[in-house]
């Protein structure tokens, strides 16, 4: 039976501009045969034109033709296509698998995937009833070709690609907390600068000072130090160097102001 339908469907099938002679290492089609049972060519006929994706739906010796065109040559004439054939006891699907496929596997699972889909809504309306034991085995099958396609080298680069998203995701946050320590460290400089600079500008104007100006503030600090006046701190505080510091209580001493013990 499957032999006189593959006879059918070579008759009845029109060839595509991307047949290949046989023999080349890159297959040009493919085929899906399942097992199951055409209740009537007639409702089988009628259930597949009803079926937007279905055109060149004909009947012809009990069985039933029908194709899935999914693109096209300039001249109209099926390119990337499914063509159907369906007798009292099967169903065959040839597919066609162009050069412009990167993979005939990938394209194996896609046509699978619209067989078992046209199959099921058959086997809703009553026309085509697939057998399960088959079917269950062809969809193996399939599986098997998609675990197949995901080896351990694509297995690895996911991995890998995970594990890059990871330390990716890491390093931003890490990052962000780079730049935000970043910019407390750039407040803190900032501060210090302007301090610096205020510091500078008390030094230049201490620097400045007449010696009228030191006396009053040696007279001020003796004040306010019962009488003492530390050199050094006074010094540091005003920005003057030991050796002016004594030419000024020298003075103040010879004017009678100061005591210097």
């Amino acid at each position: 039976m499957m032999a006189e339908l593959r006879s059918m469907l070579e008759s009845i099938k029109k060839p595509g501009p991307g047949k290949q002679l046989q023999g080349a290492e890159r297959p040009v089609s493919g085929t899906i045969r399942m097992r199951g049972k055409m209740v009537s060519a007639s409702s089988l006929k009628v259930g597949l034109s009803r079926l937007s994706a279905f055109r060149n739906v004909d009947e012809k010796g009990g069985c039933v033709s029908a194709m899935i065109v999914e693109s096209a040559d300039r001249e109209g004439r099926p390119h990337l296509y499914i063509s159907f054939l369906f007798g009292p006891e099967a169903m065959e699907a040839e597919y066609s698998i162009p050069p412009e496929v990167p993979n005939p596997a990938v394209r194996g699972i896609e046509v699978a995937k619209t067989v078992f889909t046209a199959l099921s809504l058959l086997e809703i309306r009553g026309a085509f009833l697939p057998e399960k034991a088959d079917l269950y085995q062809k969809t193996m099958e399939v599986l098997d070709s998609g675990i197949h396609l995901a080896d351990a080298d694509t297995l690895k680069a996911r991995y890998r690609l995970d594990s890059l998203l990871a330390e990716n995701s890491s390093t931003k946050a890490e990052l962000a907390g780079l730049k935000a320590e970043k910019e407390g460290l750039n407040h803190q400089l900032l501060a210090l600068e302007r301090g610096r600079q205020d510091l500078e500008e008390r030094v230049k104007s201490l620097e400045k000072m007449t010696d009228s100006e030191l006396d009053r503030e040696i007279i001020h600090w003796v004040g306010e130090h019962n009488g003492k006046l530390d050199s050094g701190r006074f010094c540091v505080s005003f920005g003057i160097g030991g050796q002016r510091l004594e030419e000024r209580l020298d003075s103040l001493a010879k004017q009678g102001v100061l005591k210097v013990a």
